[in-house]
C-alpha cells in the first residue's frame, strides 16, 4: 500500500510534547544555540505555539546564541611564571636551603628546653 501526505494532516513524530515547558528551559536552549525551529521539533510543537511562547516578556526578542567553534586547538603559552605541569610528577622538589633552615629551627628549639 502506498501512503501519501494529505494536506492538512499532521505528520506524527516520536517526540512527545512535555506537560510543562518553562521559560528557563527555553532560555537554556537558546543559550545552547537551539533556534526556534529546533525548539519546535524538540518539544513537538506547532509553529503558532512557538510564536505565542516567544511573546512572553522574558522571551520577547530573544534569539539563539551563535556557537562558533575554532577549527584548531588554541593554547596560551605566554604565562609568565606558570611552569608547565608534568602529569607524571610524584613529588615536589625541595631546595637544600629549606632542609638546612628546618634543621636549625629544631636545634634551637631543643636548646631552649635544656
Amino acid at each position: 500500500m502506498i501512503e501519501a501526505n494529505v494536506p492538512g494532516e499532521a505528520t506524527q513524530t516520536n517526540v512527545e510534547t512535555p506537560q510543562t515547558i518553562t521559560v528557563s528551559m527555553i532560555l537554556e536552549d537558546l543559550e545552547n544555540g537551539i533556534d526556534r525551529n529546533a525548539i519546535k521539533e524538540k518539544y513537538n510543537l506547532q509553529a503558532w505555539e512557538v510564536k505565542q511562547m516567544f511573546e512572553h516578556p522574558s522571551l520577547k526578542g530573544k534569539k539563539a546564541k551563535k556557537v562558533k567553534k575554532l577549527s584548531f586547538n588554541f593554547i596560551d603559552d605566554t604565562a609568565l611564571d606558570a611552569p608547565i605541569a608534568d602529569p607524571a610528577q610524584t613529588s615536589i622538589p625541595m631546595s637544600e636551603d629549606t632542609t638546612a633552615t628546618l634543621g636549625n629551627v629544631s636545634d634551637n628549639w631543643k636548646s631552649s628546653f635544656e
